[in-house]
């Protein structure tokens, strides 16, 4: 049931929501674990955001290639380093009030990841000019950005967790089902090129899959390479496929959260904490980002108007034991807050203008 609403929510036009369709998702999935009493299909759930990451991720990995032109500098990765490892120790004194030591480590991470990206953002990637002269193209490649890093950060997750990996898969038998899955996929796709290299990410993706791999770098690698071999009928889907697909893994998130936790005040410090600390990294991005005040302070609200990666390191640092329930709903605060704060800054400086 809880994937069947997240699926027909994603056939909703995006301009009928109104407001973020992650956070509705959020919102409905937490509300239908109140509703159902927390039963559910464990399994199910797992392949669901198996595939729903994975999905989420491809269409991360296809915008990757496409900015694969765009130049990098020496020295804005050397900013970008510095403003990192500074908001990664203030990430680290502000998150000392969270029980676990590998929450307070991932937890730690995700918030220095966020500067990291944002550099990234500011003065490496050169974005095209939007024509309209509003610079807004930035806040675009800044969420690439972002979601560059936040792959990495998937990646290193089980090197947080003692004896946790990123095995979403429990079984041999649902792996076997989620690698048909992928495979069927790629054959539907048929991207463009020699048919070796169809067979070789197919292969790779099966023994990543079984191997219990992350969703997410088999995504984003799987979207870098078929990206310039796709051919344009499926480019004209993918749009819909990455709205569609991964409704489920957003869900699936949303149940895994249990709302009694947000009424404890523990997790309510810490959240509020990880906010204060991230509106200072945005004031950091503000002054960084090149150009006009109003693009600027654009960019710096605009780096959190989307959460999605946050959410997919959040229930991956979940289901592998690096976090706790505790620190997931923590995290979950974080997300929605920093939306519409987003959300109310972008307004306010639009109206500026």
């Amino acid at each position: 049931m809880v994937i069947v609403v997240g699926l027909a929510i994603g056939t909703v036009p995006p301009k009928w929501l109104r407001l973020p369709e992650p956070m509705v998702l959020l919102a409905i999935g937490a509300l239908l674990r109140v509703a159902l009493g927390g039963h559910a299909n464990e399994d199910v759930f797992k392949v669901a955001a198996y595939i729903g990451l994975f999905a989420l991720l491809f269409g991360v990995g296809v915008e990757l290639s496409d900015l694969g032109h765009r130049p990098l500098t020496p020295l804005g990765l050397g900013l970008a380093s510095i403003g990192a490892i500074i908001l990664a120790g203030i990430g680290i004194v502000t998150l000392l009030t969270l029980q676990t030591t590998p929450g307070r480590v991932a937890l730690a991470i995700i918030l220095s990841s966020i500067p990291t990206s944002a550099g990234i953002a500011a003065r490496l990637i050169r974005p095209h000019g939007t024509g309209d002269g509003s610079g807004y193209a930035t806040i675009i490649s800044a969420a690439v950005a972002d979601d560059f890093f936040g792959i990495t950060l998937l990646v290193l997750a089980p090197l947080l967790a003692v004896g946790a990996s990123l095995d979403l898969t429990s079984s041999p038998s649902i792996a076997l089902v989620a690698s048909v899955i992928v495979v069927v996929a790629m054959l539907l796709i048929r991207p463009r090129g020699t048919p070796l290299k169809l067979v070789k990410l197919s292969v790779l993706t099966i023994a990543g899959i079984v191997s219990g791999v992350s969703a997410a770098l088999l995504g984003v690698f799987d979207g870098h390479e078929t990206a310039p071999h796709l051919p344009n009928k499926f480019r004209s889907w993918l749009p819909t496929l990455e709205r569609l697909l991964p409704t489920m893994f957003f869900m699936v998130a949303g149940y895994d959260i249990h709302l009694s936790l947000l009424a404890h005040t523990r997790v309510l410090l810490s959240a509020a904490l990880i906010v204060a600390a991230l509106l200072i990294s945005r004031l950091v991005i503000a002054v960084a980002t090149p150009g006009d005040l109003r693009v600027r302070l654009a960019v710096g609200a605009g780096m959190l108007a989307r959460g999605e990666v946050t959410i997919a390191m959040a229930l991956v640092f979940l289901q592998s034991g690096v976090i706790s329930s505790s620190n997931y709903a923590s995290l979950m605060a974080v997300v929605l807050a920093s939306t519409a704060l987003s959300a109310v800054a972008l307004r306010l400086n639009r109206l500026r203008r």
